[in-house]
């Protein structure tokens, strides 16, 4: 019996979902013989899909229904930019007195995560040799924060001046910090481009929203912006690095390797 595979994720109801089905279609591909389940984190996501008549699980009734198939092990694969509130809750939340759980780290662990992340954006930095890229996360006030200027500054050592980063929520550096760089820097155009594996509400709110947006303090300085409108998750070099935290929580769990896909050195996975 080979080990199932949970993706956790935060869960959406917009447009976006369709992320998660590009998402999911890579991973059945890279995991042959791994069954590939879904659940979603978010309280409020679930139960507006319920409404529609959508059932969704979060990840420890996932973890438990796989436990009641008869599965002793499984993977969780945390959805997220970092390892911050909802990696360790998720860590907490799954753990299981029958299904052991191996959970994978989220998009940003090692150095080596950092360097891939990076270089999957180098599209976005070929367009236009002239204007500024803005890439904006979600922030948080957990210490794996700095995590984000970390990632940022290796932007900004791969593709120079023109890399800027900021949070929409609680983080470093602030968006009037970022504006006041960009037109300092002498930039008249700006790609504004969410940092984050799915564009849902934040996007269309925060980043690309008529009033108290990233956008419109831009537009405000005379600065033209335009919107990449595509997150993460559509990028497939960015879905291959949560496809290596897979092979590295597989590679932690006892097996005779049967089905096992080939995978890196397990490093960074928890279990």
């Amino acid at each position: 019996m080979t080990h199932p595979i949970i993706i956790a994720a935060f869960g959406t109801t917009s447009r976006s979902r369709l992320v998660y089905e590009e998402v999911d279609r890579h991973l059945k591909s890279r995991f042959p013989g791994h069954e590939i389940h879904w659940a979603f984190t978010s309280r409020i996501v679930r139960h507006q899909l319920k409404q529609r008549r959508v059932q969704t699980l979060d990840p420890a009734a996932a973890v438990a229904r796989l436990a009641g198939q008869g599965h002793a092990w499984a993977v969780v694969q945390s959805f997220n930019i970092i390892c911050g509130h909802e990696f360790h809750r998720l860590v907490s939340d799954v753990q299981h007195p029958v299904c052991r759980v191996s959970v994978g780290h989220s998009l940003l662990c090692s150095q080596q995560d950092h360097q891939a992340a990076a270089e999957a954006l180098a599209p976005v930095f070929e367009r236009d040799e002239n204007e500024a890229v803005v890439m904006v996360g979600h922030g948080t006030d957990h210490c794996a924060w700095t995590v984000y200027p970390a990632f940022y500054h290796r932007l900004a050592e791969m593709y120079g001046n023109r890399a800027f980063g900021g949070m929409i929520e609680e983080g470093w550096p602030s968006r009037e910090s970022v504006v006041r760089r960009i037109i300092d820097a002498g930039f008249r155009r700006v790609r504004l481009m969410p940092f984050m594996l799915v564009a849902g509400v934040h996007f269309e709110e925060d980043l690309a929203g008529p009033e108290d947006s990233w956008k419109a303090a831009l537009e405000t300085q005379g600065l033209e912006v335009v919107l990449e409108r595509d997150a993460l998750g559509r990028r497939s070099a960015i879905i291959d690095i949560l496809a290596g935290h897979v092979c590295d929580a597989l590679a932690v769990i006892p097996s005779n390797g049967a089905g096992r896909p080939p995978c890196r050195p397990g490093k960074n996975a928890m279990r």
